[in-house]
């Protein structure tokens, strides 16, 4: 539910930032996803690791939801869904592996059109490329959208990766500060993306693995207990590079005019339904950390309703006094900010499509919508799922049948929402280089050849 009503009384809350004359008054946006991050491994969380000093001195001085819940648990979908805030029935990107052949749909309005209607210059740095600019149309509205890390190869061999279709959180940090300095005051929206915990070939320093793990040696398969300490250390390593963009801007003057926004993109299966990766829609690739602090935010808040990604878009639309198209599924959350509380839960729908021959053995097409207390999940291949959430928060009891009394209205939502008509996964007619790419960061099977 939006409530213009909250919009005015957090806006008097705001400190304007410096900025030319054209560029409306209020406070900059540093907007930041750690990719493939799940909400329990931080310790504002109750992550055990110390993974996250930088996001948990940010919740406390800020607000966290303890209950964010993403719209895909892959990364272009998911991140069209933030910038959007709608569904991705609605704009238009439906999977990572439609890469040049989906992109979002032009009559909806992302974030970064928003800010520059408001004259607010707009950047985006990011690390991979699941989020590609142009090929997912998530660069629309930027004024620099810095998203080629394979064209440095000399540094991806540096690192020892295995390809360069990727960049490491401190170089995409040091883009990201070379773009703030050059500003010259004026106002700003941010987006950075860190890859991280997504990919175990992007090894951070030894001093974020010392006291975690050993490296195993060449042709040795890392245990579970090392290949979540590892994920942790990504973790932390992504942390430390958040920090040091939040001591620029108080160098520069600028932290207490931005709001920061901290969110993953998507969680990680860890083991928990005998599931490593994501690309499900279980709850531990779904749940992520969204922790928001700065200018009209309360500070030290512990939000427990479920909230969604798509929710974030007009939450800010709020906060930075920015146009409002209402073209969007997403609703503000800027009545749970002041303390109220949704009547009920809020309605979530999460999906993931994935090309033929997935090597993971994945439904080509799941889709889910939880009302209430119950999560309907609906597999292309017939094998549909049901949980009672309250009494069964771990998913680990399949209540579907046919004749479940709750069965009708739960899809005749996802009818609604026409989620029903799955869509066609193919890397067909792709980019050979892409399809590379897509190869390298472990989302084909190697040894297949389209």
């Amino acid at each position: 539910m939006r409530s213009r009503l909250l919009a005015g009384s957090l806006l008097l809350a705001l400190v304007p930032a410096c900025g030319e004359p054209g560029a409306a008054p209020g406070p900059n946006l540093l907007l930041v996803i750690f990719d493939t991050t799940r909400a329990d491994h931080l310790g504002c969380y109750g992550g055990m690791a110390e993974t996250s000093p930088t996001v948990d001195a940010l919740a406390a001085r800020g607000t966290r939801f303890d209950e964010a819940l993403s719209q895909s648990s892959l990364t272009p979908v998911s991140a069209t869904s933030v910038l959007t805030g709608s569904y991705p029935t609605h704009h238009g990107v439906r999977s990572l592996f439609t890469v040049g052949h989906q992109t979002m749909d032009d009559g909806i309005t992302p974030l970064a059109e928003l800010l520059d209607a408001r004259g607010i210059d707009t950047a985006a740095f990011v690390s991979a490329m699941p989020m590609n600019g142009k090929k997912y149309g998530l660069a629309r509205g930027f004024g620099v959208y810095s998203d080629e890390p394979g064209r440095d190869v000399e540094r991806a061999k540096q690192l020892g990766l295995p390809n360069a279709g990727q960049r490491r959180a401190d170089d995409t940090t040091e883009l990201a500060l070379q773009w703030l300095d050059g500003r010259a005051g004026r106002r700003f929206g941010m987006l950075v993306h860190y890859f991280d915990a997504h990919d175990s070939t992007l090894v951070p320093p030894a001093r974020f693995l010392a006291g975690r793990m050993t490296i195993p040696p060449p042709g040795v398969p890392p245990t579970e207990v090392q290949r979540i300490a590892l994920y942790d250390a990504e973790i932390a390593f992504m942390d430390r590079e958040l920090g040091r963009l939040l001591d620029r801007l108080k160098e520069l003057g600028e932290l207490d005019d931005t709001v920061v926004v901290v969110i993953g993109d998507h969680g990680e299966g860890l083991g928990q339904h005998g599931f490593w990766t994501h690309g499900l829609l279980w709850h531990e690739q779904l749940r992520v950390p969204l922790v928001l602090a700065g200018p009209g935010i309360p500070k030290g808040r512990l939000v427990a309703d479920r909230v969604r990604l798509v929710d974030l878009l007009p939450t800010l639309v709020d906060l930075l006094d920015l146009p409002d198209t209402g073209q969007r599924d997403g609703s503000s959350l800027s009545e749970l900010l002041i303390g109220g509380h949704d009547p009920a839960p809020r309605e979530l729908y999460a999906e993931v499509h994935h090309a033929e021959y997935d090597f993971l053995n994945r439904d080509a097409a799941i889709v889910s919508i939880t009302l209430g207390k119950w999560k309907y999940v609906h597999g292309s291949s017939g094998a549909h799922q049901l949980y009672d959430l309250e009494a069964d928060p771990g998913e680990t009891q399949n209540l579907f049948s046919e004749d479940h009394p709750q069965l009708p209205a739960l899809r005749a939502r996802l009818a609604e929402l026409g989620a029903l008509d799955h869509v066609r996964v193919s890397t067909e007619g792709m980019d050979p280089e892409d399809i590379e790419t897509l190869r390298n960061l472990g989302y084909i099977e190697k040894d297949r050849r389209e």
